[in-house]
């Protein structure tokens, strides 16, 4: 007898189903809480850290010992980033990158001597490149030497006049030697090519502090929040520039700013620095700690951990996304969300960001809302087939099928063994009677042995059975049932035995 029989069971549900009318014993979604694949970037990041840290060795040698370099007060994974740079720069002598990021290295950890030595040797290698002079005015600055710094900015200037930081580090410079006028001179002349830039207002409220004129510092000033409104430095200058002509309303409110928002990230306006900063791995080693405690199954003492990393490293965007799914299993959804929202200032690049946030929404039953992450998610990274599978599922739950499985297919694309996106693909086809596709779909989703097997085998044969062929429905039945007693899953053993006795009693009726 040929078609789906009147009693057989359906598959309907977003997650596996024993039979229509039970509810499921298994969720994917739940069991997933969004905390696999941010564990599994983190893992990662934290490699991928490190190693990007990384005929003439002794040159350098001579120049970097390698003793001064191993600091007992570094944390091991910095140690380990130091080094690595050290012994690529020992390789490749001869490359001003190599040894000019060594360097940059050196430099974020606050070794301005070392980074000195190798800025100068990279500066050699390499004399038609403006940064590593402007690295040298930064680490001269950071060890007394002003002189030296603008010098070595204006060389960096000479190079390449349009880079504005340069340009407003040098009037800074010149406001520290006590030229205010000729400080205020070159901010006006970058503002008025970049009025944009919060940093240029700033140089120039500093300089017109410098001169006494308290009208216009604090319109440079207020221009300076008004265009970056977390600028801690802006705000306390200006409630000092208040304080200053008396106005002890508004100073107490631009002081209050300060205190609020100097904890936030501040606006740079300067990629070069930028690019030093990015190297900065302080706080791997708690970070590495809270991902093993986070392994071992031990939330709290993994959220302890990532809470250190980014006490030490604010900038560790994955400990944000990691955080953000810890919190959510804790039902801490204000922490959750702040999480969320410091990742996404840090880099709205990271896809992780949008997929444990999506997963959040849909925990809370904001479906819609996590529609949108997860298409956001996907835009950032459209190779993400995880954040497809969840795309998908929302979309067949608000009735928009044909989309849902347009999802699966490129998760499918990207990721061949993909088994969430296999099997609600399998039901997709099912459901518009392309049985022979959904049957292979569907198998696909039996080649890993695990909890999910014995439930996978079941929807086999549905499909089996549907496709009118009990022999392989029973088949599958009989598979899964071992399997699930072997797992102890007793429940599911005593209904696919059920199944498997209607079934074998409908295969001998004449």
């Amino acid at each position: 007898m040929k078609g789906r029989s009147s009693s057989a069971p359906e598959i309907r549900s977003n997650r596996f189903r024993y039979t229509e009318g039970h509810s499921p014993v298994f969720s994917w979604q739940e069991n997933r809480r969004g905390v696999l694949i941010p564990i599994a970037a983190i893992v990662c990041t934290l490699l991928a850290v490190i190693a990007r840290a990384g005929g003439q060795a002794e040159s350098l040698t001579d120049l970097v010992l390698a003793e001064r370099i191993n600091q007992a007060e570094l944390e091991p994974a910095v140690r380990d980033q130091i080094n690595r740079a050290y012994e690529e720069a020992r390789a490749k002598p001869l490359d001003a990158t190599v040894v000019g990021r060594l360097g940059m290295i050196f430099q974020v950890y606050g070794k301005y001597e070392l980074a000195e030595t190798c800025y100068l040797r990279a500066r050699g290698l390499d004399s038609k490149s403006s940064r590593w002079p402007y690295y040298l005015s930064i680490v001269e600055k950071a060890l007394g030497k002003n002189e030296q710094a603008i010098s070595y900015t204006r060389d960096s200037l000479q190079i390449d006049a349009s880079y504005a930081p340069a340009r407003i580090r040098l009037a800074q410079l010149l406001l520290d030697s006590g030229d205010s006028g000729q400080s205020a001179e070159i901010c006006r002349s970058v503002i008025a090519q970049n009025s944009s830039l919060a940093t240029a207002h700033f140089a120039l409220g500093q300089a017109l502090a410098g001169k006494g004129e308290w009208p216009g510092a604090i319109e440079s000033y207020r221009r300076a929040c008004e265009i970056a409104e977390n600028y801690a430095a802006a705000h306390y200058a200006l409630g000092m520039a208040y304080r200053n002509t008396g106005d002890m309303t508004k100073a107490r409110e631009h002081l209050e700013r300060y205190r609020v928002v100097k904890q936030l990230k501040q606006p740079s306006e300067d990629p070069m620095m930028d690019d030093v900063n990015s190297l900065y791995s302080g706080g791997l080693t708690r970070f590495a700690k809270g991902s093993g405690f986070f392994q071992q199954g031990k939330t709290n003492e993994a959220i302890q951990e990532f809470e250190a990393a980014l006490a030490t490293n604010p900038r560790l965007i994955a400990a944000h996304i990691n955080l953000v799914a810890l919190y959510g299993q804790l039902r801490q959804d204000q922490k959750a969300e702040e999480h969320f929202r410091a990742a996404v200032e840090l880099d709205p690049g990271w896809v992780e960001t949008y997929y444990n946030w999506g997963l959040f929404l849909v925990q809370r039953n904001r479906k819609a809302e996590a529609v949108e992450l997860f298409r956001k998610a996907v835009e950032v990274n459209p190779n993400y087939p995880e954040a497809r599978v969840q795309l998908g599922l929302l979309l067949d739950d608000s009735g928009h099928s044909s989309e849902a499985a347009a999802q699966y297919q490129r998760a499918l694309e990207v990721s061949p063994s993909n088994r969430q996106a296999h099997y609600f693909l399998g039901r997709y086809l099912l459901t518009n009677g392309r049985v022979d596709e959904a049957i292979q779909h569907l198998i696909e989703t039996t080649k890993v042995e695990d909890a999910w097997t014995p439930v996978c085998m079941q929807a086999v044969a549905i499909a089996y059975e549907r496709g009118g062929n009990r022999e392989r429905a029973v088949h599958f039945l009989r598979e899964a049932k071992q399997r699930a007693l072997t797992l102890r899953q007793q429940d599911l053993a005593s209904q696919l035995q059920r199944e498997i006795d209607r079934l074998a009693a409908e295969v001998s009726r004449p």
